[in-house]
């Protein structure tokens, strides 16, 4: 038998009024965070090269043990600031996931902390070869290498005088009248790695002074480091060199400019950073929206360089809501940096 009219259209808004109720009974839903997303970068990496030498650098967003070092206490006690399990769990699932053979950090503890790590969480990856030296910097942090080949030659500075650098042409920040005394924030580490008997490769590591009242540090310890690179090349012009790591400034930058006004390739000149451009969040390197990580090579790297190799890895990215400058970084989140990798094939070419 038909249903009358007027029941059929009872029902339905009885229906209609039973959802309402459960509807305002009902706990508003939760934002999701974006576990799992890939806000820039590649979100899987390239594949290797066969033959090639893979490079990488990356800044770790403070990589502390959690073994307290009685040096550092207060505002700057480092066992406040050990690395949550999950967070070094994410920094080893990034570095897994480039697989490079020679991996440039920025922002470790100590040579301890970073051998503990290595050992931890990375003992299957093969670095053999570990360095990472103290620079007396206020905050416990330095640059550190992890290689599979052997490492011939380490050194850092500590003491530098930047004051005597020269500043020719236009275009430098002015360096404040009370800064008598000048010196790396962060001195660079640099090693040379011997990858097989005809082929050898020198890395800065560097980490430049931070923050944007700092361009004239950071033009200082430029223009220091192509002083002794330019050094290097005059007593032996094949020498390769690799400049990586932390730069804390864009592509158009005087500090940034400085190297390639030296000589140096920018391995991502080929970037775009327009954010109309559907290709920029490729090259982003920073949960900021910029680009700060870098790897140069000179001239005589520059050669062996495996053209498009070149790519930024893109970590998990945080909720929409996080604040990488105040708050905690949540759970599977690596770092507020993203990792920087290219190839080499390492045979010295004319």
């Amino acid at each position: 038998m038909k249903m009358p009219r007027f029941f059929r259209t009872f029902d339905i808004l009885t229906v209609l009024a039973v959802c309402t109720l459960l509807s305002a009974a009902a706990p508003p839903a939760q934002k999701k965070p974006m576990v799992g997303s890939h806000r820039f970068g590649l979100s899987e990496p390239l594949p290797r090269t066969p033959g090639a030498v893979r490079i990488a650098a990356y800044n770790t967003l403070n990589l502390f043990d959690h073994v307290d070092d009685p040096t550092l206490q207060g505002e700057f006690d480092d066992i406040n600031m050990a690395t949550p399990d999950e967070r070094l769990k994410a920094l080893a699932d990034a570095i897994h996931a480039v697989n490079a053979d020679i991996l440039g950090l920025e922002e470790v503890e100590s040579l301890d902390a970073l051998k503990w790590f290595r050992d931890t969480y990375l003992k299957d990856m093969g670095y053999d070869y570990v360095q990472s030296i103290d620079v007396g910097y206020f905050r416990g942090v330095e640059c550190s290498v992890l290689s599979r080949f052997k490492i011939t030659e380490t050194k850092v500075w500590t003491d530098e005088d930047l004051t005597k650098v020269k500043r020719v042409g236009e275009g430098w920040t002015p360096v404040p009248p009370d800064e008598t005394k000048l010196s790396f924030q962060r001195s660079p580490l640099m090693v040379t790695v011997q990858i097989n008997s005809d082929y050898a490769l020198t890395v800065f590591v560097v980490h430049h002074k931070s923050g944007p009242k700092f361009a004239w540090h950071r033009e200082a310890e430029a223009l220091r480091i192509n002083e002794i690179i330019t050094d290097m090349e005059n007593a032996d012009p094949s020498r390769n060199i690799v400049v990586m790591g932390d730069f804390n400034a864009a592509p158009w930058d005087k500090s940034v400019r400085v190297y390639l006004q030296n000589g140096m390739i920018d391995t991502f000149a080929h970037r775009t950073l327009e954010k109309n451009n559907p290709e920029s969040h490729l090259y982003k390197t920073h949960e900021s929206d910029r680009v700060f990580d870098y790897i140069l090579l000179n001239s005589a790297a520059d050669r062996e360089l495996v053209v498009g190799s070149q790519f930024v890895y893109g970590t998990i990215s945080p909720p929409s809501n996080y604040d990488y400058r105040t708050d905690t970084p949540p759970q599977g989140y690596a770092s507020d940096h993203y990792p920087v990798v290219i190839e080499l094939r390492p045979v010295d070419l004319k």
